[in-house]
Parts: structure tokens; C-alpha cells; sequence
């Protein structure tokens, strides 16, 4: 399985790893937790997949291409993290400890990722 994927699948068994206790708390938080979650996950989904199915180009002028798609997906990445993060807090009441827990999982779990999954 490609590193992007893994990484992708380690932030989602860690969110579901904070949303799960939360649901001890309440069901409020733990939607919360999801939707904290969700706001990391699938904007590095995104990347993950229209990063992997690229191959790697032969020239340089096909290199300069794909660092722009690169960047630009990256750019991508964050303006959907940003879009979902103003849609959350617009239409969805949440609860800090549950959004912003588990937000801050998945986002140490992408920090994280390429030292536990190398191992793998």
C-alpha cells in the first residue's frame, strides 16, 4: 500500500480511537470528534489519492509539471481543511474538547506517520 494511503489510514483508526471514549462523554462530543476529525482526514484524502496515481515523470520539464500539481494540491489540501473548518463551525454546533481533541490526534498522527509507518 503507498505511504500517502497508510498515513491517511492511521489518522483515521486514531480518530476513531478519540471519537469512541468521547461517546462515554456523550454523543455530542463524539460527533464532535468525528467532525474534527473529518476536517483533517479527508482534506489529506484528497492528496493521498491525486498524489499515488501519478507516475513519476522521466524529463525535466515533466518534473517542474508535477511539483506545480504538487503544490497546487497541497494548496488544495489546505484550502478544503479551511473551507471544512468554516463549514463545521457554521452550520454545526460542536463541542471543543471532542472537535479540537481530536482534530489535534489527527494531525499528530500525520506528523507521526512516516516514523511508524516505516517500520511496517
Amino acid at each position: 500500500m503507498p505511504e500517502p494511503y497508510r498515513i491517511v489510514g492511521l489518522q483515521v483508526i486514531v480518530v476513531a480511537a478519540v471519537a469512541l471514549p468521547m461517546w462515554l462523554v456523550g454523543t455530542a462530543q463524539a460527533r464532535s470528534a468525528v467532525l474534527g476529525g473529518l476536517t483533517v482526514v479527508l482534506p489529506n484524502a484528497y492528496f493521498a489519492l491525486g498524489t499515488v496515481r501519478r507516475a513519476i515523470p522521466d524529463g525535466d520539464a515533466e518534473r517542474l509539471t508535477e511539483a506545480r500539481r504538487l503544490l497546487g494540491r497541497g494548496i488544495g489540501k489546505w484550502a478544503l481543511t479551511a473551507l471544512l473548518l468554516v463549514a463545521v463551525f457554521r452550520f454545526v454546533p460542536v463541542e471543543p474538547l471532542g472537535f479540537f481533541g481530536a482534530l489535534t490526534a489527527a494531525l499528530l498522527a500525520q506528523a507521526v506517520a512516516p516514523l511508524i509507518t516505516a517500520r511496517m
